[in-house]
């Protein structure tokens, strides 16, 4: 018996081992990979707390440690999602190995947190408790920073302008607070944002296996009651969205909506916000720092990446485009707020960019650079259903006019771009982010194709493209979607994809504007801004459609509020180019 518990005892002591020199290593190699310096501590362990909110309710919470340090600078994050709790208690610990405490807490209603899950209504009160707990804490050395993407943001900035002194810093990813900005495109509701998210959270937990459920949401009609049917429940909020189609809607001018909006004005502390060209918040981040009261202490970064901070897509970079929450950059900006230490790569009051083609990552003291811009012509518009029907011309060409149909029920299917969502949790629907090749998406008879001269030397687009559209139709409203697209390599790239509808046919418009049909019109089409390299001899492109699924919701043709209509009619859609009837405006520089 002795010996078989001293055999029991030794193989215990070898798989403590085992485990321990796995953690070490596991450690090791992630700092060797992410390009981090030596690690500076040992991990300490980490204990449970419960910690307690104004109303009673307590939220859980696993505070990590270094060793040998009774009071060290502390990190918070405070997270939603089960998938991501291993991950963050892991990136807890390799902070604990540069010198920093990490507190790692689950949300209101999510994982062993009490209370009920709602979407950002309890975020502002919750977070400022949780700080108030914290500073309070023994192990704390009276600096604390926070961080996290996409959600974890969403709670940093929910409380960014009244935060205690003991906060310094906050590094934001992939998340702002003008949630205008992400919710529609001019009219057409963002399903691979809203419509995606909402079916995976609907309330505590996860829905990972709601793929389909997904997808047939987001063909739903009327849309304003798929939550009851693919939802498992009816969702308030996510109504309430559905309803908010205008810019000027009553709910955009709601108290909370408008406290979280102006949180930028207001916030005092430096940030390090990290952004990507390909998310679905790229615009709302952008608006988020130039307006930040502390932009001259904050610094901006833009990779060429989706909303998991990873590249996708069709291009192949010659750079080192970093990593899922750029830890070098990151780890600099806590060592210097945190520790006063000072910046080496990072400049306060600018904005780092790296785009497809850039031959290394650039700093700007403000982004977009003034461009002169070049305009090009639509013209010779047909629609050959082979890709080439139209020409970008430096003049103007004679004027011409072409119609396709337009049928809801046949939507153009979405391929790449920036406002991808669900590709980060439902996996097997073939949605891929970012520079996606077109493939022979333009020889569906329902896209026009036009198509420039090959560049004779290298050219950056560096800034916002704008299309202006002359255009009618035999609907009473409807949408028109266009793709900008650098064929270079032997692909089709996809640029940018961005739409207008004729209720909301420019930026001003913030109610719907009356529409008679065969009106003949104006739809100004804003492309997000990007950084592009276009190699010598690629060629510029635009594809003119009506529709994108399930990127943007599937116009039905009809007038009044998209989301409580139950059918849909097939319209003609008639653009007219020519003696500068369309055209496309873009920053270019050689």
């Amino acid at each position: 018996m002795r010996r078989a518990l001293k055999w029991l005892a030794g193989v215990v002591g070898v798989l403590v081992l085992l485990g321990a020199s796995v953690a070490i290593f596991r450690d090791e190699l992630f700092r060797r990979q992410a390009k981090l310096p030596p690690f500076t501590n040992e991990f300490g362990g980490s204990d449970e707390v419960m910690v307690p909110m104004r109303d009673g309710v307590k939220l859980h919470a696993e505070v990590f440690r270094p060793l040998g340090l009774e009071r060290a600078p502390t990190i918070l994050v405070r997270n939603p999602y089960i998938p991501l709790r291993a991950l963050e208690r892991f990136q807890c610990r390799v902070l604990t190995r540069y010198g920093y405490a990490c507190v790692l807490q689950d949300v209101r209603g999510q994982m062993d947190s009490e209370g009920q899950w709602q979407p950002i209504v309890n975020e502002r009160d919750d977070g400022l408790d949780t700080l108030t707990w914290l500073v309070a804490q023994p192990f704390v050395d009276g600096n604390i920073a926070m961080r996290g993407p996409s959600y974890l943001t969403c709670v940093q900035l929910a409380m960014a302008d009244v935060l205690p002194p003991q906060v310094k810093t906050l590094v934001p990813s992939v998340f702002g607070v003008d949630f205008r900005l992400s919710s529609y495109e001019r009219g057409l509701f963002r399903h691979d944002l809203l419509t995606a998210w909402a079916t995976l959270m609907p309330e505590h937990g996860m829905r990972l296996t709601a793929r389909d459920d997904y997808l047939k949401a987001a063909g739903y009609r009327p849309a304003m009651e798929a939550d009851e049917h693919f939802m498992t429940k009816r969702l308030p909020w996510y109504r309430e969205l559905l309803g908010a189609e205008a810019p000027g809607a009553a709910y955009w001018q709601s108290a909370q909506q408008r406290t979280f909006r102006e949180i930028p004005e207001k916030t005092k502390v430096p940030m390090l916000i990290i952004a990507a060209f390909f998310d679905p918040f790229f615009t709302a981040q952008l608006d988020l720092f130039s307006r930040l009261s502390s932009r001259a202490d904050s610094a901006l970064i833009i990779g060429p990446w989706n909303h998991l901070n990873m590249t996708s897509g069709d291009v192949t970079y010659e750079v080192e485009t970093g990593r899922f929450d750029p830890w070098p950059w990151m780890l600099e900006w806590f060592d210097h707020h945190l520790k006063g230490k000072p910046l080496t790569t990072l400049k306060p009051g600018t904005v780092r960019t790296l785009g497809p083609g850039d031959h290394a990552w650039r700093t700007h003291d403000v982004w977009p650079e003034a461009a002169a811009t070049t305009t090009l012509h639509l013209g010779q518009a047909e629609a050959s259903g082979a890709c080439d029907g139209g020409t970008l011309e430096p003049a103007p060409t004679r004027p011409s006019q072409t119609s396709y149909l337009f049928d809801p029920k046949d939507p153009v299917p979405s391929r790449g771009g920036a406002s991808m969502l669900s590709f980060a949790f439902f996996r097997g629907l073939g949605l891929t982010p970012g520079p996606v090749d077109q493939g022979d998406s333009c020889a569906r008879a329902d896209v026009l194709t036009f198509r420039g001269a090959p560049l004779e030397a290298e050219t950056r687009l560096g800034g916002a493209a704008h299309l202006s559209l002359s255009v009618s139709s035999t609907a009473p409203d409807t949408a028109f979607v266009a793709r900008l697209i650098a064929e270079q390599d032997g692909k089709a790239l996809l640029i940018r994809e961005n739409a207008a509808t004729l209720a909301f046919p420019t930026a001003q418009a913030t109610e719907a504007q009356p529409y008679a049909p065969g009106t003949v019109t104006t739809v100004e089409v804003d492309f997000w801004p990007i950084e592009w390299v276009l190699p010598k001899g690629a060629r510029l492109r635009v594809d003119v459609t009506s529709s994108s699924f399930p990127v943007l919701h599937t116009h039905s043709n009809r007038a009044g509020p998209w989301a409580t209509q139950t059918g849909a009619d097939v319209a003609t859609q008639t653009l007219r180019v020519g003696e500068g009837a369309s055209t496309l405006t873009l920053p270019l520089t050689r």
